[in-house]
């Protein structure tokens, strides 16, 4: 396996790996929504972490861009509401919206 190989399965795992986190922060979220105070932070920079990895040019324009696509697009609603529980989505589209706009 050449280097470059090895890093874009690296980069996968990790990607794989940070999106997996993210999810068991929502769920733990959507199940108890006190949650979302002690999570929010944690579930904001693993969402933007994710995005860094698929995302050389990230930035809080396109972050913004992406949770309002998220808001608008039943496509995207349901990639985390069936993941991480009904709900999922908006509240990570309020999490990531907060923590843009400080």
């Amino acid at each position: 396996m050449s280097e470059s190989s090895q890093f874009s399965e690296e980069k996968y795992n990790k990607m794989k790996q940070t999106e997996a986190d993210l999810v068991r922060d929502l769920q733990a979220i959507v199940k108890d929504p006190s949650k979302e105070a002690d999570l929010g932070d944690d579930a904001f920079k693993k969402h933007q972490n994710w995005l860094r990895i698929i995302m050389p040019n990230y930035s809080s324009k396109i972050h913004l861009g992406i949770v309002d696509a998220y808001d608008k697009d039943t496509r995207y609603q349901s990639y985390y509401d069936d993941k991480a529980g009904k709900g999922a989505t908006k509240i990570l589209s309020r999490i990531v919206k907060k923590h843009l706009a400080k």
